[in-house]
């Protein structure tokens, strides 16, 4: 993870020095990590970073606090792209290394409702799955959505 941040640092920042609030290291890990747990707008990144604040100051600092999603949105689209893709190159790089073996271990839980099978009689069924690294582990059948 330390080859990530020391990338992330080397990204030139654009903002004017008096204006900066938050840390552009800060920004980018915050953005990073929720994109990484599907967030898909800038909204979303700021929930995601608001929930979980403490994970993410295990990397970084957050002196004042979790920047507002237009905020994000503003540094992030002043970073030029090859910045980014550098940053992305890094993380696959960590993942497909020795470090990065703890991270496959994750085990992926899916509930799904089965359409077509509800009748007046009887509900729809629901399905919960669990998947590690794209590989199905088990599926079991469930009465009821939780």
């Amino acid at each position: 993870m330390t080859e990530i941040l020391k990338t992330i640092e080397l990204i030139e920042d654009k903002r004017q020095e008096k204006k900066i609030r938050y840390k552009l290291l800060d920004v980018v890990v915050i953005v990073l990590f929720a994109k990484l747990a599907n967030a898909d707008d800038w909204q979303e990144i700021e929930i995601f970073a608001k929930s979980n604040k403490d994970f993410l100051k295990q990397y970084i600092g957050l002196e004042n606090g979790i920047p507002s999603h237009d905020t994000m949105q503003r540094v992030m689209g002043s970073i030029a792209p090859e910045y980014i893709q550098g940053v992305y190159k890094k993380w696959n790089e960590l993942v497909n290394s020795r470090e990065g073996e703890a991270l496959k271990k994750i085990i992926c839980i899916d509930g799904k409702t089965m359409r077509g099978n509800k009748s007046k009689e009887q509900k729809a069924n629901h399905i919960v799955s669990a998947f590690k690294t794209g590989v199905p582990l088990f599926s079991l059948w469930v009465m009821a959505e939780s």
